[in-house]
């Protein structure tokens, strides 16, 4: 069963978020880089699987390394929503 918390993201789900606790490899940092701007945490966290919380913590420190940009966009559409105890995939 899903499960999120108070600001709607997902908590960790071993069959979901199967890498986490791993060492990120070269291919999901680089992967991480390019898209993350574009799809978001939401969709990142299920790509490379890993919490949103581990997603947002790495954007973070890339960032501040200077190895990652930051994106002009600040809001990603989320496409997973909680709807009466059910999770719903949402097309806008």
């Amino acid at each position: 069963m899903v499960e999120y918390d108070d600001q709607g993201r997902m908590r960790y789900n071993p069959e979901l978020h199967f890498n986490q606790g791993k060492l990120w490899t070269s291919e999901d940092l680089e992967y991480l880089i390019n898209w993350y701007n574009i799809t978001g945490a939401e969709e990142m966290s299920l790509a490379l699987g890993r919490t949103e919380m581990t997603i947002a913590d790495k954007v973070f420190k890339l960032r501040k390394r200077g190895l990652m940009n930051k994106s002009k966009c600040t809001y990603n559409l989320r496409l997973l929503r909680r709807q009466d105890e059910q999770t719903v995939i949402v097309w806008q």
